[in-house]
Order: structure tokens, then sequence, then C-alpha cells
């Protein structure tokens, strides 16, 4: 059973900040003649989500102690709540490449931003 993201940390992203692409990019084989074959890359539902989160300091020293120690330097997934069709559900989520940046905000603290894979959105 995944990690929950940290009840402490907010995960409502930046308004207009959310980009999703609703599935992964499909394997492609090139032929010897013609177009090129192309197939589903995973059986699964898998969107990827680009986001901004606003985060205050103690948050983002939580932030990062989860995704350092929980998620194993972000390798791990994840359940969070992910905006989708008007509400907020609770989806399995990956870091993309365990990855995140976090920007500092002078005193209002860190703007991190990072890309979700979010199965069955």
């Amino acid at each position: 059973m995944p990690d929950t993201w940290p009840i402490t940390v907010r995960h409502k992203p930046l308004a207009g900040s959310p980009q999703i692409t609703p599935f992964r990019a499909p394997l492609a084989t090139d032929m010897e003649d013609g177009m090129q074959r192309r197939r589903r890359s995973t059986t699964k539902n898998v969107a990827t989500m680009a986001m901004r989160i606003p985060m205050t300091a103690a948050e983002h020293a939580t932030f990062e102690a989860w995704v350092r120690d929980t998620l194993a330097d972000g390798t791990l997934d994840f359940t969070m709540p992910v905006w989708k069709g008007g509400s907020y559900a609770d989806r399995t989520c990956s870091l993309v490449g365990g990855l995140y940046q976090s920007a500092s905000r002078g005193s209002s603290g860190f703007e991190v931003s990072f890309n979700l894979d979010i199965e069955d959105y």
C-alpha cells in the first residue's frame, strides 16, 4: 500500500498551474515502408500532471523529508488528492523521475513544482 501525501502539506496547486497530459505517448516502430506502427505503452490509464504548489517553510521542510525518507528519494508511489472533473479524488501517484524543484518566495515560503504520474486519472 503506497504512503499518503502528508496531511500537514497543502496539495492544492496554484491557479492555472495544473497542465494535464491525459495518457502516455505511444510506443512507435519504424516500418521499412509507410508510416510508423504505434501502440499503447501501458494497459493502465496513466496521466501526467505538471503542477506548482505554494508551501510555507514548515510545509516545505515536511515535504523534503517525506520525499527523501518516506518515498526513498522520490522512487516510491504515494496517494494524494488530485483535481479531476470538479472535485478532488485520491489517486495513486508518483513523481516523474523522482524529482521536484523548489523556488524561494522570500518570506512567504516556497513554490514547489513537479510532474506527477497519476493512475486511473
